[in-house]
């Protein structure tokens, strides 16, 4: 019986000519089908980067290195989303000072509820999508205020 966490990664070809076979098998090897495991490399190769999850991964190192020696470096999502979850409300108020905003100001740039900003802030822990907005804000914040204004 297999067993491991569930681990969302994200691919990107490492060379030009990354070996899709070593690759797909090391994630057949972590519980997901041949065929998505296949087409994730694939479109990592075509489009620069792919998202898969797979369901059986007990030791995110050997992955790693199994994929890179593919030719494939990955991003492991999972350990990054819950170092997110972690430190929301403090990574928050680093953002809103960084950019010189009070909560009522991030809110209305960023189409935001007032209220939603102080509940983040006192430790309310945001659903994954949110948690994402404030990643790509940190990252972007002059792009993503546009982006989320546009009518």
């Amino acid at each position: 019986m297999n067993s491991g966490s569930r681990e969302e990664i994200v691919l990107k070809p490492d060379h030009a000519a990354p070996d899709v076979i070593a690759a797909t098998l090391a994630m057949v090897a972590r519980g997901t089908t041949m065929l998505k495991a296949k087409r994730a490399t694939e479109r990592a190769l075509c489009d620069g980067t792919a998202v898969i999850t797979l369901s059986q991964v007990e030791d995110a190192m050997a992955l790693s290195d199994e994929l890179r020696s593919a030719g494939i470096s990955v991003t492991f999502r999972s350990a990054a989303d819950r170092d997110l979850k972690a430190h929301f409300s403090a990574r928050l108020k680093a953002l809103r000072a960084r950019l010189g905003m009070s909560q009522e100001e991030f809110a209305r740039t960023y189409n935001l509820e007032t209220k939603t900003i102080q509940g983040w802030e006192i430790g309310k822990v945001p659903d994954r999508g949110n948690r994402h907005l404030i990643r790509m804000i940190e990252k972007e914040p002059v792009t993503i205020r546009r982006l989320v204004n546009e009518a």
